[in-house]
């Protein structure tokens, strides 16, 4: 199936990121702890994991019933954001300032999801937006 072939492609190639980040850090053996923890809550979700709404279902719903539906996804992926968020500050707060420079420069570089830096612009509109 053509989502799957994407998804597989996209994860082999976040695999690869990681492994060029790794190595770019030149980690120390007791930040190897650190980094596991940081690229476990880095990895994407399967497909099935991901927050989504059935369409057919949805049109079924009244609009508050769509509303509520729609807040309780927003704040399914918020929380996933959170998670991630946390696990890089927790992993960056291992990091040796040189290492920190390192790791700033490719997450800018990089940015959510891999798109590159802050002045992408999404399906949703402004900077640094991406679709979830």
């Amino acid at each position: 199936m053509k989502s799957e072939r994407s998804e597989q492609k996209m994860a082999e190639r976040h695999t690869q990121r990681m492994g060029a980040l790794k190595e770019k850090l030149k980690l120390t053996p007791a930040q190897e702890s650190a980094w596991n923890s940081y690229t476990a809550a880095m990895q994407p979700p399967a497909r099935g994991a991901r927050p989504t709404m059935d369409r057919a279902a949805f049109e079924k719903l009244s609009t508050p019933e769509r509303i509520d539906r729609m807040q309780a996804l927003q704040q399914e992926r918020q929380g996933a954001m959170r998670q991630r968020g946390d696990a890089v500050k927790s992993f960056y707060a291992q990091l040796t300032p040189e290492q920190k420079k390192t790791f700033d420069a490719e997450s800018l570089r990089h940015g959510p999801r891999g798109h590159r830096g802050f002045g992408h612009h999404g399906h949703h509109g402004g900077p640094g937006m991406h679709r979830s």
